[in-house]
């Protein structure tokens, strides 16, 4: 009989009409903004998350529409926790290492703008398995200019180009042109390891002051 009057002694009185009150949620399950830890990223937009603060536990996340960038593991997020319980990454605060950025969307990511400028230090690489460009006027300047593809097509209704030399080497050249074909140079010189054949309807060969023909045989008519 001791023992129980000195326990009902100890606990608090309890007041009609006033429930007693719960203990508060811990930091971290409450709705808000909190600071976390990207643990895993299986895809499909699904992270994984360690939320910072007092209860520090792991929870399940989604990258929200509007934060582009690329989630990795280790990164320091900003992640909000709404009525619903579901916890969203809005933003990426920190990345250790070389903190290289990647921008991402599984819909259509188009950029506009009156100037758009891309700055690369070392190496712009774009690769694609289509790349179209539409513009008026389109300028490239550089030291060296190198262009490898399988088919390489121009078409236009003039083509101008200007250089000190041209080397040109390639197994097969054929060239048709409707109209005139002139070339004009200070010295030309044509070789042929088998055949040298020049034919029109009208051929005309014609020298200043020297028409030198030499060979073996010589046949005309």
């Amino acid at each position: 009989m001791t023992a129980i009057a000195t326990e009902r002694r100890t606990r608090a009185p309890h007041k009609p009409g006033k429930p007693s009150k719960q203990p508060d949620a811990p930091a971290a399950e409450q709705a808000g903004w909190h600071r976390a830890v990207v643990l895993a990223v299986p895809g499909a937009g699904q992270l994984r998350l360690r939320i910072d603060g007092e209860g520090a536990h792991e929870v399940g996340a989604r990258q929200a529409f509007s934060c582009v960038v690329a989630v990795q593991v280790g990164d320091v997020v900003a992640a909000f926790l709404d009525d619903q319980r579901q916890c969203w990454v809005m933003a990426v605060l920190e990345r250790s290492g070389a903190q290289d950025v990647v921008l991402q969307s599984q819909g259509k990511l188009e950029l506009s703008a009156p100037t758009i400028s891309a700055n690369a230090r070392e190496v712009l690489h774009m690769a694609a398995p289509q790349v179209r460009l539409s513009c008026e006027q389109a300028d490239a300047v550089g030291e060296r200019l190198n262009l490898v593809g399988g088919t390489v097509k121009a078409i236009g209704a003039a083509l101008s180009t200007l250089f000190d030399r041209v080397h040109h080497h390639s197994k097969q050249y054929m060239r048709s042109t409707d109209g005139l074909d002139r070339t004009q140079a200070g010295h030309m010189e044509l070789q042929a390891r088998q055949l040298l054949q020049i034919h029109g309807e009208h051929t005309l060969v014609e020298g200043e002051q020297l028409v030198k023909a030499r060979g073996a045989q010589i046949h005309f008519g």
